[in-house]
Formats: C-alpha cells, structure tokens, sequence
C-alpha cells in the first residue's frame, strides 16, 4: 500500500478483515493524508487543516465517525444579512442546472435556460459556491461531472453536514488499527512486472505481489514517484486530464464572538477569502476562512491570514483581530500538491481510468472515484475498499 491516507488505509483494513497480509507505506509522519487534526496550545477546538465537514450519511464514513455533530445555523452576507432562503433557493435549483450536453459549469450558468429560472443573485451566490465548495475553475470544469456529483450528494443527504468535535483524525485512526504501517518511509521507485512489484523508497526495498497505489492526483501527475516500466499511455493521459483543486485555510481564534450567535456560515462574495464557517458545535470564538481555486491561486505568495482578516473585516464592517491565527496552503504540500480533484470538461472517461489497474498496480484515492464522490472522504475510503477487492479477486 503506498500511501496512508484514508483510501490506503482503508485498502489494507478490507485486505486484513479477508485474511490477507498488507503493508502501508507513508512518507509523512503521520497517517491520514488529507485529513490532518491539529490541536494547538491555546486553541479550544482542534483545528483542521484538511477535511472537515461530514458531508451526508455515507455507509463507509458513518460508522467510523460516531460522534460526527449536524452542524445547524444561518447562512449570512455581507452586514450580517441573513441569507438562509437565497442559499435553500440556491441548493434547489442547483439541482436543475443544465446539464444535458458537456459543457463548462461557466456556460451552463450562462444559459438562457438558467438565466430564466434564477435570479442575479442566485446566479452569483450559485457560482461563488460551486467554484469554492469544488476548487475548480468554473471555466474549465465539466458541468456533467458537477450534476452527477451534485445527484451523489443528494442520495446520502448531503445537505447534511456534521463536524467531529474531537477531530476528524479519529477516521483515520480507526482504519488504522492493527495495520503494519511505516511512517518516514518515502516512495522514490515503483519496479512493476508480471511476477510482481518493487517498491524502492530512501533506505530500503520492498517486495509483494501487488501494490496499491494511493498517490493524490497531484503527486502523480508532478513525477514525484517513477514507475519502471513507465505507466502506458491510456493511464499518463488519464492522470493528465484530470485536475487538482488549490485550497487555502485560514483559522481564526478570537477573545469573543464578533457574529450573531446562530451564524454558521458567512459567505463574503468578491473578497479574497469569500466563505466563513464556525466551528460547530463548539461555541468557540473561532472562525475558519476558505479560498479555493481562483482564489486560492490570488493568495500565492501573500499573507493569508491578513487577507482573511480583511475580508472578515470588510463583510462584518468592523475591523477585528485574532488573538491566534493559522494558515494552511494545500498546493504548497508537495505531498498533496492541492487539496482534492475535479473533473475538467470531457475528462469524465479519465476518472475511470485513473481507477483501473495496470498489471500488478492497483489505483485508489478520491480521484480515481468516478460515481460522483471525488473529493470526499467517504469517496477515497469506497475507492480503497474497492481496490483492496480487485487485488483479493486477483489472488
């Protein structure tokens, strides 16, 4: 298993659980990925720096996060204006966006169809909350691939979204138990044959039958790990097609609450950090900031958390200070290198892809998930199951 992220960790465990040996390998010091759990000194909530929302009633994430808390409250603007009937006006007709031929998500929210059927600021908060909500370019992403991961969402209840308030790690941690797990150990070299696989990392070699492969998107598509022989064709340009999201998080602690006191998101169009979110159910003065794709690439190079507290400010129309603050920038990770995937437009074959094996070389991660749950969590676990029943059926 390269890769000790929920999807690998959650391929080693269907491999144990059948009475099979497997071996996961990770080059940070730490499990879990894209779901990293900090708990500072001085913060009265663990901060996320990655996942941290569950999103909906997932089989394969409900039962490893139990004490995950729905998340209740408004949705406000700028002034503090309440926004909660614009947002469930938004999430109804998002669910008709059109979507019957490939196109942008850009050009179907210009459509004449659309344009009729919403209002200017439906259209407005409607984009600011897909570009943001997927990391992806609006421009560029597929509109087929948002309306298939917008019908997944609604048959687990997706608008319901809950936070673990010991922190997300908990998921990873429960995958993890009586797994054989190497932290430090970097992949540099995957050897592939018919007869099996060699993995070369800084200090030592490892042999199995078969491997699965975890790597984010963006790991594999910046050559961080080679592959001897080179991958064929059909699977660089899947890797190729797809796209990896940028996200910047920004957490913020205050000495008091400087909100209403049922706010739970705050959404701040045209500012560089646009969306604000409590910490529920805690009812700490924290607030979390999020710029994702266009927005997060703006941020590149500047302070994030001078940015967050300008728009903070600008949407509260007061000026506010944190008495603590931390700032999180996925793409700069090199090993993420951005913060999940999405699908550019006619790239959809290139999830399928992604996800079918090579030889020996099994795939899984969020981004080789392709029935519309790419760049969730409970998306890279089903895809680590699956690729851990590829290799028990290939045994």
């Amino acid at each position: 298993m390269i890769g000790a992220g929920v999807a690998g960790l959650a391929a080693a465990r269907e491999l144990q659980l059948g009475g099979r040996d497997a071996i996961v390998l990770e080059a940070r010091d730490r499990i879990g990925g894209r779901v990293h759990t900090l708990r500072p000194r001085g913060w009265p909530v663990p901060v996320e720096a990655g996942a941290e929302f569950v999103h909906g009633r997932s089989k394969v994430l409900l039962p490893l996060a139990r004490e995950a808390r729905e998340v209740r409250g408004g949705h406000y603007s700028g002034a503090l204006e309440r926004q909660d009937d614009l947002w469930a006006s938004v999430m109804e007709k998002l669910e008709t966006l059109p979507s019957a031929r490939e196109r942008t998500v850009a050009e179907a929210l210009r459509s004449l169809r659309w344009r009729l059927r919403t209002t200017p600021d439906e259209r407005r908060l409607a984009a600011d909350f897909l570009e943001g909500f997927n990391a992806a370019r609006l421009d560029r992403a597929s509109v087929k691939a948002i309306a298939q991961q917008l019908r997944a969402s609604a048959e687990i209840e997706g608008d319901r979204i809950a936070r673990i308030p010991r922190g997300y790690d908990v998921v990873p941690h429960r995958l993890a138990r009586g797994l054989r797990i190497e932290l430090r150990t970097r992949v540099r070299l995957v050897r592939w044959s018919r007869s099996g696989v060699q993995v070369v990392t800084d200090d030592r070699r490892w042999e199995g039958r078969r491997a699965i492969v975890t790597l984010p998107l963006g790991v594999l598509q910046a050559g961080a790990v080679r592959f001897e022989p080179r991958l064929p064709g059909w699977k660089s340009s899947a890797i190729s097609a797809l796209a990896m999201g940028p996200v910047v998080k920004v957490a913020l602690l205050f000495d008091r609450p400087h909100w209403p006191a049922d706010l739970a998101f705050l959404h701040a169009h045209g500012e560089a950090v646009p969306t604000f979110w409590r910490t529920l159910p805690s009812r700490a003065p924290a607030l979390v900031g999020w710029a994702a794709s266009r927005n997060a690439e703006a941020l590149r190079g500047k302070n994030a958390v001078d940015a967050a507290l300008r728009s903070l400010s600008a949407v509260l129309k007061k000026r506010v200070q944190p008495i603590r603050a931390l700032a999180f920038d996925w793409q700069e990770d090199e090993l993420s290198r951005g913060a999940y995937s999405w699908v550019p437009v006619r790239s959809m074959k290139a999830q399928r892809a992604l996800a079918k094996r090579v030889g020996p070389l099994h795939f899984a991660g969020e981004a080789t998930d392709f029935a519309g749950a790419c760049g969730t969590v409970h998306g890279a676990i089903a895809t680590g199951i699956r690729a851990a029943r590829e290799v028990a059926a290939r045994r």
